[in-house]
């Protein structure tokens, strides 16, 4: 039920409550002078009273039962709102996984149990599993790792999951190197060779093919095979190479600042609502891990990792450009062979020049490792007679 407490104000307010009485609208007199009246109506009679016309200032002073509750809801709207969403946030903030922490110092194991997690639905950034689920992927990952694993435990704290094991301890098996010769992994000339085990076919500043043998695990006495030994050994050769680069006069990178944050966002079509990120990054690297998605809108939650990034804008003459793209070249030769390897020498082959960009062909003389092994046949183990018929 609702009622309202009223103020009437005006000249002899009296004549005010004796038009009440003569319409037969109920009141309750809860104040009366001469400058005004306090009466307290239902809902149905303050509606009757408000379809009146009058000169009286009629005031609602206090609304109780139903109508207080309206009110308050109409008001309040945005502080009630906004308590409403941050419930919604803290409830599915709470639900959430943030971290997961696998006690373990062997970075293969942690990398493999967290496939793993991921695979059977525990993962950061996604909801949290319940208990029976939890313990279907323990079981689930403890069937799948059983030549790894003796025993392992998934144990929720909070919004994040720690993941403790024992390693199943296994006898590593002893491996016995079979007779074999070191032969070239590719075309080169010989610049250092070192040989364990093995009989050295190949000197200094020779050039030799891919596939050539190099350290031959045929011991011989004169002709004849007197052993067969596993080569072992290393050997280094200058291998020549062409890179083709370009780079343009201006050139943007992205150099990261070390900042980073996680954002929730509300996506419907192109359209992204951060909320809560109030202090946007001007430019970022964006990681996106979707939480739920509509079957059938295109509306989904997500959480992002933002990295904010700065854009460095470097305009090159050519003279420094040239110098960047050696850098680049050398960079993009040691990603390819590794770190290892030693820069002989470089020599630009072609050259040309753009409005906008600069291209050149460079040759490189590098020191590599050409290192590879072959099994011995059975044929080079034939007697040099047979192997002449």
């Amino acid at each position: 039920m609702s009622s309202y407490i009223l103020k009437i104000t005006g000249k002899r307010p009296q004549i005010f409550i004796d038009m009440l009485i003569r319409l037969h609208i109920n009141f309750a007199l809860v104040e009366q002078t001469y400058q005004f009246v306090v009466i307290e109506v239902l809902e149905e009679d303050y509606e009757k009273i408000q379809k009146l016309k009058t000169s009286y200032e009629i005031t609602i002073i206090k609304r109780k039962g139903f109508a207080y509750l309206l009110y308050i809801l109409h008001t309040k709207k945005i502080f009630l709102g906004a308590i409403f969403i941050g419930f919604l946030l803290l409830t599915l903030l709470s639900n959430m996984t943030f971290s997961i922490q696998i006690i373990e110092t062997d970075q293969e194991i942690k990398d493999i149990i967290m496939a793993d997690l991921k695979e059977f639905g525990i993962e950061k950034y996604r909801f949290k599993v319940s208990y029976d689920q939890k313990e279907a992927i323990r079981t689930k990952i403890l069937e799948k790792e059983k030549d790894i694993l003796e025993w392992l435990e998934i144990e929720e704290k909070g919004t994040s999951y720690q993941v403790k094991l024992i390693k199943r301890v296994q006898q590593e098996p002893i491996e016995i190197a079979q007779p074999r010769h070191l032969v070239a992994k590719k075309s080169g000339m010989i610049v250092e060779i070192q040989a364990d085990h093995g009989e050295i076919l190949v000197q200094k500043n020779q050039y030799v093919e891919a596939g050539d043998i190099l350290v031959s695990g045929i011991i011989k006495n004169k002709e004849e095979i007197v052993s067969q030994v596993a080569a072992e050994g290393k050997v280094y050769a200058e291998v020549w190479y062409t890179v083709n680069m370009q780079l343009p006069f201006v050139y943007e990178e992205e150099q990261p600042t070390g900042r980073s944050k996680q954002v929730l966002e509300f996506n419907f079509l192109h359209h992204t609502i951060a909320l809560n990120d109030f202090f946007p990054y001007q430019h970022a690297n964006n990681q996106e891990s979707i939480l739920w998605k509509h079957s059938l809108l295109p509306f989904y939650i997500s959480f992002t990792n933002k990295k904010e990034v700065t854009i460095q804008r470097m305009n090159y003459s050519e003279d420094q450009a040239h110098e960047a793209i050696v850098d680049l070249a050398t960079e993009k030769l040691r990603t390819k062979l590794g770190d290892d390897i030693e820069i002989i020498s470089e020599k630009v082959l072609k050259k040309e020049t753009t409005t906008d960009r600069i291209n050149i062909e460079l040759f490189f003389k590098v020191k590599e490792d050409i290192t590879s092994y072959r099994s011995i046949s059975e044929e080079e183990l034939l007697p040099q007679e047979e192997t002449n018929e």
